[in-house]
């Protein structure tokens, strides 16, 4: 049989080895939720260079259609927007294949390599025939063979890094609730140890393991910020001390690691600000918060003037640093806690004025705009000014419960385009008496 002392010694050992199961279990879990975290980030960048892909191949399709049924380019300019496009479709297709490891993806690319070529082939061949003079047939034959981008813009390829990011999110999830499982087992288990301990020994012994009971019941509550526990002497107490500090380190370590990536889904990985993702979630509490006294909420929607041009000219890397520089001036102007400032997409922003009406909106639109105007960021082939400027639209509705926040984004997205429609650079807010606006 085992003497006081050995059963002493076991019982310690055994809390020790759970504690340390504990840690290497936890450490192990969030390496690897750190690591599916990186493989997030690197989908979504494949996700946004499709999505470059499929409006660059659009763009190519319509500028075609222009030429040939309602020809408004001379031969010169379209040749020179359309190879400027096959350029960028090009560098982004090696871009996408540098970053896409995974082998039936890079054979979908292949074929989006290939499509994209005979397209391109074909268009050029379209505009011989045209340039013989032959227009009816130029047309005739690209009413035959329209290229659709949306039909070959690796939908797969989409879907499929969606998936993974959806299964890696799954994945994170499944990771903190063993770790929280885990934690509550192991804990548990001490504490049952503790207590049988603590019947056995002297008062002494048992003073030092209700400490050590007290601290692991509030880490199994939920509070790991518990202070350190420290003994005094060398025995087998002290070492399940300094083993329950490393798990309460751990744990403190783990949610740490757990809100950092929850602040990294949130934003945008570009600029810094909130995301696309981040506003929709912020826009639906926000209007349900607002809605139960019938308060204002106000949107303010801009994109910056002749993007597309400033990346034609200075180049991609310039224009994320644009991007960023805009970011920064926003950020900059959104004064309040509960506004938010966020990229919507591609050179598109966005700002929501929780219970701000819209007299408010546009005196920060227009300092917002007065901001930018001083950094002077360059851009010579703007048709508005010599210098990078936005165009801005803005809405104000009462938040009720029956009404959709979607309907106040739809508001702002048409104010933004009367904007554009009036030679851009400038700032305008919804009237219901505007006509629908259609993007060309």
């Amino acid at each position: 049989m085992f003497t006081l002392r050995g059963k002493l010694v076991s019982s310690f050992l055994i809390i020790i080895v759970l504690f340390v199961i504990t840690t290497v279990i936890s450490t192990i879990l969030s390496q690897r939720m750190i690591r599916l975290g990186n493989d997030i980030l690197l989908s979504e960048k494949r996700l946004e260079v499709v999505q470059r892909l499929n409006l660059f191949a659009r763009t190519a399709n319509d500028n075609i259609a222009h030429y040939l049924l309602a020809p408004i380019y001379t031969e010169s300019d379209f040749k020179a927007q359309f190879d400027a496009t096959v350029q960028f479709v090009d560098l982004e297709m090696f871009r996408l294949s540098e970053i896409t490891p995974d082998p039936v993806n890079a054979k979908q690319i292949e074929r989006f390599k290939s499509k994209w070529s005979n397209y391109v082939n074909d268009i050029r061949d379209i505009v011989k025939v045209k340039e013989s003079g032959l227009v009816d047939k130029a047309q005739e034959r690209f009413t035959m063979d329209s290229f659709d981008p949306i039909a070959f813009s690796l939908h797969d390829f989409y879907k499929g890094e969606q998936a993974r990011i959806d299964q890696y999110k799954n994945e994170i999830t499944s990771y903190g609730n063993t770790i929280w499982s885990i934690n509550l087992i192991m804990t548990s288990s001490a504490i049952l140890f503790s207590i049988i301990i603590a019947i056995i020994l002297s008062n002494y012994l048992i003073r030092r393991i209700q400490l050590i009971k007290k601290s692991a019941q509030k880490v199994a509550a939920g509070d790991f910020h518990v202070a350190d526990i420290r003994f005094s002497g060398k025995d087998e107490l002290a070492d399940l001390a300094k083993a329950f500090n490393t798990m309460t380190e751990a744990l403190r370590s783990l949610i740490g690691s757990n809100r950092s990536l929850k602040l990294l889904s949130a934003h945008d990985g570009l600029t810094g600000i909130a995301n696309r993702r981040c506003y929709d979630e912020t826009m639906e509490r926000e209007w349900s918060r607002l809605a139960l006294a019938s308060r204002p909420i106000s949107l303010i929607l801009f994109d910056i003037d002749y993007f597309k041009k400033f990346n034609d000219t200075y180049g991609h890397q310039a224009g994320d640093n644009c991007l960023k520089q805009v970011a920064d001036i926003l950020k900059s102007q959104v004064e309040e806690p509960d506004w938010l400032a966020a990229r919507y997409g591609g050179e598109e922003f966005i700002v929501l004025l929780p219970d701000r009406d819209i007299e408010t909106a546009v005196r920060l639109a227009e300092r917002f705009r007065n901001a930018l105007a001083t950094q002077h960021i360059p851009h010579k082939e703007s048709e508005v000014s010599d210098i990078v400027t936005v165009s801005i639209g803005i809405s104000t509705a009462t938040a009720s419960v029956d009404g959709r926040p979607g309907t106040l984004l739809s508001q702002a997205d048409r104010a933004l385009y009367q904007a554009k429609r009036e030679g851009r650079n400038r700032i305008r807010t919804y009237d219901s008496s505007l006509e629908p606006i259609c993007e060309n």
